[in-house]
């Protein structure tokens, strides 16, 4: 059972992120370079790639957000990693900055559900083609609120872990 739940956690669920990632950033290239040749080329401004662009957009900075808490490369400074060098004392710090983070995440998370709650019974719809905008912005909830903040979870019970019970860490940081 442990083994199945560290695939899903550690190698499904990423790679599901990772296609998803690669699946919405096509739609988006193709879209936007359409829209650049019909505007400069063609001299035909086209209002609706933009709305249409939104959805691939928005999927692609949420699940993009989500992925990188899952490898752990989200934008962080680094000063405590320069001025600490007790090992325990800099876990300590890491260990308050995450359950810091997790609590924006999970206010994010409340958020995200109450907006996507909102577009759920609203159903708002965009200027030009009436096209739904729950499609783009439920990503907010279900990429960055949902995804994001279980991997938010996990790495602060693996701070956790290494901190109080001095056990090895789940996965490494990986160096960008």
């Amino acid at each position: 059972m442990r083994s199945l739940a560290n695939k899903l956690v550690f190698r499904w669920v990423p790679s599901f992120m990772w296609y998803v990632l690669i699946a919405v950033c096509i739609p988006l290239v193709l879209l936007i370079f359409f829209q650049v040749w019909a505007r400069y080329i063609f001299h035909l401004p086209l209002l609706w790639v933009e709305e249409v662009a939104i959805v691939p957009a928005f999927w692609l900075y949420m699940m993009g957000a989500a992925y990188a808490t899952y490898e752990r490369t989200h934008i962080t400074v680094d000063l405590v990693e320069i001025t600490i060098h007790r090992p325990k004392r800099k876990l300590l710090v890491r260990f308050i900055a995450s359950v810091i983070t997790l609590g924006l995440a999970m206010l994010f998370l409340w958020w995200g559900y109450n907006f996507f709650i909102w577009d759920l019974q609203m159903k708002p719809q965009t200027m030009t083609l009436r096209f739904p905008m729950i499609y783009g912005r439920s990503s907010f909830f279900l990429a960055a609120g949902i995804l994001g903040g279980f991997y938010f979870w996990v790495e602060a019970i693996d701070l956790a872990r290494q901190l109080f019970w001095g056990k090895v860490p789940l996965m490494k940081k990986k160096e960008t």
